[in-house]
This record gives structure tokens, sequence and C-alpha cells, in this order.
């Protein structure tokens, strides 16, 4: 005796055939593997951070970055739906339900013997759509990325900066303290002097006013220090602690931006743009395939009770429907990615000239900056220097005015603070011929800048 095939058997088959399909698991969004709990509390700028660690500290903890993790997340998420098949649709329907006198009449149960049970499985078939929706769906995911890394990489550079500003206030509190020290034994020594009437009393007065100079220009300087240190903690996410001494941070600041030219088209954001453009031109492929119908094809089974009438118990059906693209042919979506093409590659064109302009700029800077340097370090700072300590000791000795020991002090403080500013003015020259080009930090784990 042959198996019937019975209306709940075809539906159970039908079940576990699409239950079997299944899905690809989701994919583990960029940065959300505990990257939060890799960064350091504080950032030890006595222990020199790397750049790798001041990359994963900012991707860990600027709040700026939230919104462009999120994003990446959603490109991502389109990326997987791109490749998903269209789902199939399962119909069920019982039909030929008996309303009044049947045919042939008087049958003993007609719910039992008239109606039939109609099955389908319909499946959308898409024709020249999905490879121009997962290029445009990936050039969109790498725009997305690179998005993140040029806002980490401007945010790098912006924490450099910060760190910078720290090292060139701990350099000048540093030459301010020695030429406070300076005034203040001279003070000392002036009043002693007087004490015999060796001076008079307004040399005193001048020595102690150069003191009080000297202090006051100490304070303000620990107080922008102070100010640096939460500007730092601001762009870094965490406290941020001074160098060890002012060596270090001068080091840190005639060491500068490691920053090497390159060829500026490979900057994270005129990529990114590239690969705007990129999406652009596949949805405008996709928005052109709109015209193209996709069919959808169906296959069902009937299973017929009536058979006093002479119809056939189990049989099969199939068939496709057509969309007839007559009203709406994808020229909406069309004008969208033309507009959204053309736009990124004017922008991309425009920042791509003003970072020619920009560099040209910059490197001037940078010479006119050194060559400034190089005569502070070499000439003016030693020359002042052996003029103080010589007329310090003329001073001592009662052979020259006090006067021309404070101007020249006055002279070599003011050189000193100098060669602090065009030290920070070089760095920060450095740090944006860094942002012009396409160097950047070492991309976190979480986001590697797609090649």
């Amino acid at each position: 005796m042959r198996p019937r095939c019975t209306p709940l058997t075809f539906l159970l088959v039908v079940a576990l055939v699409s239950m079997a399909s299944g899905t690809e698991p989701p994919a583990t969004p960029p940065g959300s593997g505990g990257a939060a709990d890799e960064a350091p509390a504080t950032l030890d700028l006595g222990q020199v951070p790397s750049d790798a660690t001041l990359a994963q500290l900012l991707w860990s903890r600027s709040p700026d970055l939230v919104a462009a993790r999120a994003k990446i997340v959603s490109a991502q998420s389109d990326v997987v739906r791109s490749k998903l098949l269209p789902n199939p649709t399962l119909d069920a329907s019982w039909n030929t339900i008996p309303v009044g006198q049947t045919t042939p009449p008087n049958l003993s149960d007609p719910l039992n013997q008239v109606p039939n049970y109609a099955f389908s499985l319909s499946t959308l078939v898409e024709i020249a759509k999905r490879g121009p929706r997962q290029r445009a769906a990936r050039s969109a995911y790498d725009a997305a990325t690179l998005d993140a890394y040029e806002l980490l990489r401007q945010r790098y550079y912006d924490l450099l900066e910060r760190i910078a500003e720290v090292g060139a206030a701990q350099v000048r509190i540093s030459a301010l303290g020695d030429l406070a020290q300076s005034a203040r034994a001279l003070s000392q020594l002036q009043r002693d002097r007087a004490s015999h009437g060796d001076v008079s009393g307004i040399d005193v007065e001048k020595a102690a006013l150069e003191e009080e100079k000297y202090g006051a220009n100490l304070s303000d300087e620990r107080q922008k220090l102070a100010e640096a240190l939460v500007a730092c903690a601001h762009v870094a996410g965490v406290p941020c602690t001074e160098f060890r001494d002012a060596r270090q941070a001068s080091v840190f600041l005639s060491t500068g931006v490691n920053a090497p030219g390159g060829d500026p088209d490979q900057r994270p954001d005129l990529r990114s743009l590239a690969a705007q453009q990129e999406s652009a031109r596949a949805s405008l492929e996709l928005a052109h395939n709109k015209r193209i119908p996709d069919p959808t094809f169906r296959l069902g089974y009937v299973y017929d009770q009536f058979q006093a009438a002479g119809n056939q118990r189990n049989s099969l059906f199939a068939g496709v429907s057509l969309p007839l693209p007559v009203f709406d042919h994808g020229q909406a979506d069309a004008l969208q990615a033309v507009a959204s093409a053309d736009a990124a590659g004017r922008a991309r064109d425009l920042l791509r000239t003003q970072a020619e302009h920009d560099a040209a700029a910059l490197e001037a800077q940078a010479r006119d900056l050194a060559a400034r340097r190089r005569t502070l370090t070499e000439v003016s700072l030693p020359t002042a220097q052996h003029l103080v300590d010589t007329l310090e000791k003329a001073v001592r000795q009662g052979g020259t005015p006090l006067t021309e020991l404070l101007l020249a002090r006055r002279g070599y403080g003011e050189l000193l603070l100098d060669d602090a500013d065009v030290l920070l003015q070089s760095f920060r020259v450095g740090a944006a011929l860094g942002r012009n080009g396409p160097s950047g930090p070492p991309a976190p784990a979480e986001l590697a800048p797609p090649t």
C-alpha cells in the first residue's frame, strides 16, 4: 500500500526546508571586543606612550568616535544584508468551500468531501541587481571605516598637540625657575650689600621688583601647565600626568611629529570620498537595472477531496509573475546616485588641491622655524647666557651697575621663552603636516584601515 501524501505532511516538509536554509551568524561589531578594558586609566607622559597606545586610548575613550563606530556597524549590516537571498514565501489556502447545494447533491459530509487544500512556495529571483547592490554596500562600508580612521587620526594629532603644550609649559617653567632663583640670590645679595652701605636702596628695590616679576611669571606658567593638563585629559578621555622633567619634555618637543610625506591621495578622507563615489556609481548601475523586471517563481501542491466530481486527488502547479516597471523604473534612485557621485568627486578634487597648497605653505613654515631655532640655540642663547654670567660676576664685585645685569637677564629670559615657543610652533607645524598627509597612528585591531 502506497503512503498517502497528506496536507500536514507537505506543510511539515516545507517548514523543515525553510528552517534548514538558515542565515549567517551576525558579524561581531568593530570595537566591541573589550577595547575599553585595554586602555590605561591615566596617560603618563613620563613614560612617553607609543603611537599605538595613544591610538588605542583614543579609540576606546574618545566620545567623538562613538558615532563613527556605530556607523561602521550599520554599514557592516548593509554588507551582510546585500549578500542574503530574498526570503521565500509560503502560502496555504482552503478552497472550494461549499455554499448551498453541492454538485453532485446530497453528499454525506460536504465539508470533508468538497474543499481542497493548496500549498505553494514562491521566491523572487533578482536579475542584475545583487552584484551592484553588494558593491555599493561594500564601498559604503569602506568609506565608513575610513571616516572613522580619519576621525581617529585627527584626534591623535589633537592629543599630540595637547601633550606638546604640556611639554612647552614645563620647559618654560624650568627656564623661569632658574631665572627666578638667580633673581632671588641677587636680591638677597643687594640687601646684604645695602646693609653695609655698599649700594643704594634703589638698587635693592630694583632687584626685589625683578624677583617679584619672575615669581609672577612662574606662577602664570604653572597655571598654563594646569590648563594644558586639563586640555590633554579632555582629548584623551583619561587624566594626563606631566613629563618627568623639562629635559624629557624638550626632547619630546624637539623630536616632533613623525609624519613622513606621501601621496595625498592616500589620505583616509580622500580615500573615503573615492569609496563613496564608487558606492554611488554602483547604486547608479543598480538604479538603471531596475528596468529589468524580477520574476517571482511559484511551485505548489493541491490536495483535492472532491473526487465525487472527478477531481484529481493530488496535483502540483507552477507559475511565474512578472512586475511591469512602467512607472517606477529607478529614475529617482538614479538621480540621487548621480548627485552623490558628483558631490563626492568634487569634494575629493577640492580637498586634494587644498592639500597641495597647504603642504607647500607648511613646509615653508617648517623651514623658517628650523632656521630660527638654529639661530637661537647656536648663537642667541649662548651669547645671552655668557653676557648674563659675565655681568652677574661684575655686579657681585661692584664693577657694573645693576641695571645692565637686569636688562641682560630680561633679554636672556625672553630668549628662553622664545625658544620654548619656537619648539611648540615647530611641533604644531609638524602635526599640521601630518594631518595634511596620509600618515597616522597604527590602527587598533578593531579598526584596520581597508586596503
